[in-house]
């Protein structure tokens, strides 16, 4: 009996710990994951990822349990991967608003056929040769590759898009990643779905074990359909979020998404009612942008709200990520990462080519476009779960191994372009390298004096965060300006797409010529002669207040108070009138409050 009695809690801790240890577990991972980042300068969403990853490993080590054991103890955790997801592709469709497709639509239509084009050709090319050369059936292997090149189009919605806010990108560049992200998305899901069911009538793909019912019924219903269901259900949380408090809204919209995920195998198990979740709630989000009062107060609270979710959704996908994929991608899964890398990057730079925005956004924006994680794992188990050939299970190692490479690349290569193309404020990464990393402490040891300073008794920040903050740290470098010659149509166009409520007018050689400000253009509008003879340098104001790029953060403020404007434009120096860079005030009110708050 006593042995048995102490052989209870041995088996009781050798088991696999429930859904809800687990995810305990997970954000405590998470806490360790995030400081490590933060010590390597790296975004967070690697430090999650990562943690995940080490979590699993850990837990497979010590309790002796296999992948399969420890997988299946977070498919409860389901819930939560949904609602996360469901929150970024809602916020995402945000960027389908039709102020904003109305004015970069055709720019971004051709940028987007020619990244994911290219990327579904060079993919579908490598990948195809590479089958058959292997020694594929030559009909299967090119169904098989042409599959591939459509599932290469996706982009990873949820790290993207953390990785943007993580270091509050702001600017045209950012702005065309999470276009290109929303855009990818619809393309990629359609399209493989359309190249699937056609396979599939034409009996390429052999004995494939669809739904009852016909095809281009089940073709209708993963897209229009579910297109369609995205815009009612937006419609209704427009209205709720007009007649409710924000609470209620909130809760609604989770409840929303939460269903939408688990219904819909659900519903197609039980009853044969197909759509496709990611979809809908893209659908979602860009209807609730369009028709919404005030949709910005409901994308503030959703930032609040699920930040903890988002947290563990990464985790989780560091957790779930198959490692055990990477040594059996073979020649073909290297060819697909090699061909989807190059697609992106080469297609991106050729599109934005096409559209003659190659003065405003960075040559390497297709480089952001890297990470892939939930839409392509969710084709992947689709086509196993259809496709009853041996290549199914093929596309679904290539696939699962490629994550794993692209979820850790995607986000660091995501934060290089930012920074490079000059979207993201120089105080923001000082902010971040402030982290007490010095003499190469472990992350325990970063742990416990981050632990120690917040009850007061740890060492003080070290000499950069007592470093002066000027002009330049603030600003935003990629700014767009007006040319001097541009006409009246101009300057409206102009203004209708800038995110900023006061216009730079330069001069060929960038030299600031003068500021215009909505009340300058307001009369011009109605003066049909005026219009067609006055230009920017007619409308600017000659000399605006501006600040240098080495002024101090005090002395910016007082610039503010006098000029009594939202935003400066910063030149090179007091001597010279060469525009660098863009700082609003509510970015340097914000500097101010944080340095204060770190003593």
């Amino acid at each position: 009996m006593l042995l048995v009695g102490f052989a209870q809690p041995v088996a009781i801790l050798a088991s696999v710990p429930d859904a809800g240890l687990l995810f305990g577990l997970m954000l405590v991972a998470a806490i360790s994951g995030g400081y490590a980042a933060r010590a390597l300068r790296v975004p967070r969403v690697v430090g999650f990822l990562l943690a995940g990853v080490v979590l699993k490993l850990l837990l497979g080590w010590f309790l002796d349990a296999d992948s399969h054991e420890l997988g299946h103890a977070a498919a409860p955790l389901k819930a939560v991967k949904d609602l996360g997801l469901g929150i970024i592709l809602f916020t995402i469709g945000g960027v389908f608003e039709t102020r904003h497709v109305k004015s970069v639509g055709r720019k971004m239509l051709k940028m987007s056929l020619g990244e994911s084009g290219l990327t579904c050709l060079l993919v579908f090319l490598g990948t195809g040769i590479v089958a058959v050369l292997t020694g594929g059936e030559a009909s299967m292997a090119l169904a098989f590759a042409l599959l591939l090149g459509f599932a290469a189009i996706a982009t990873a919605p949820a790290a993207t898009m953390f990785v943007l806010r993580e270091y509050d990108a702001k600017g045209p560049t950012t702005d065309t990643i999470l276009s290109l992200t929303g855009v990818n998305n619809v393309i990629c899901l359609v399209t493989f779905h359309v190249c699937f069911l056609i396979l599939a009538a034409s009996g390429v793909l052999g004995p494939v074990s669809l739904p009852p019912g016909s095809i281009w019924v089940h073709l209708l219903t993963t897209t229009l359909g579910s297109l369609a269901l995205g815009v009612v259900l937006g419609t209704l949380v427009s209205i709720i979020h007009a007649k409710l408090q924000l609470a209620e809204t909130l809760l609604i919209l989770v409840a929303m998404l939460i269903v939408l995920g688990a219904g819909e195998g659900w519903l197609l198990e039980h009853h044969n009612i197909a759509y496709t979740f990611l979809l809908t709630a893209l659908a979602m989000g860009a209807t609730f942008a369009n028709i919404a009062i005030d949709p910005d107060r409901l994308e503030q609270g959703l930032r609040t709200m699920a930040r903890p979710v988002l947290v563990g959704f990464f985790v989780i996908a560091g957790y779930e990520l198959h490692l055990e994929k990477l040594p059996s991608l073979g020649y073909i899964g290297i060819t697909y990462v090699v061909c989807r890398c190059a697609g992106k990057v080469l297609g991106a730079r050729w599109g934005i080519r096409r559209s003659k925005a190659s003065r405003v956004l960075s040559p390497h924006l297709g480089a952001a476009l890297l990470c892939q994680a939930a839409v392509v794992i969710g084709l992947a188990g689709f086509v196993k779960a259809y496709w009853g050939h041996a290549m199914a299970q093929q596309f679904a190692t290539v696939v699962l191994g490629s994550v794993v490479i692209f979820e850790v690349l995607g986000p660091l290569l995501t934060k290089w372009v930012a920074v490079r193309a000059g979207e993201v404020k120089a105080v923001t990464l000082l902010r971040r390298s402030q982290a007490p990393a010095a003499g190469g402490a472990s992350t325990l040891t970063l742990t416990w004096e981050a632990l120690l300073r917040t009850v007061g008794i740890g060492p003080k920040a070290g000499p950069a965060a007592r470093e002066e903050l000027c002009a330049r740290h603030i600003m935003r470098a990629n700014v767009k300006c007006l040319p001097a010659t541009a006409d009246l149509n101009e300057v409206l166009h102009f203004v209708e797409r800038s995110r900023y409520s006061h216009f730079l007018v330069v001069d060929d050689d960038k030299k600031l010529v003068g500021v215009i400000h909505f009340s300058d253009i307001r009369e011009m509008m109605y003066d049909p002669f005026l219009s067609r003879l006055m230009t920017a340098v007619d409308l600017a104001g000659p000399n605006p207040e501006l600040v240098s790029a080495d002024m101090p953060m005090d002395d910016v403020l007082e610039v503010f108070k006098a000029a009594d404007v939202g935003s400066l434009p910063v030149v090179e120096s007091p001597d010279s009138r060469r525009v660098v860079g863009l700082i609003e005030q509510r970015d340097l009110l914000r500097a101010m409050h944080q340095r204060q708050a770190e003593g």
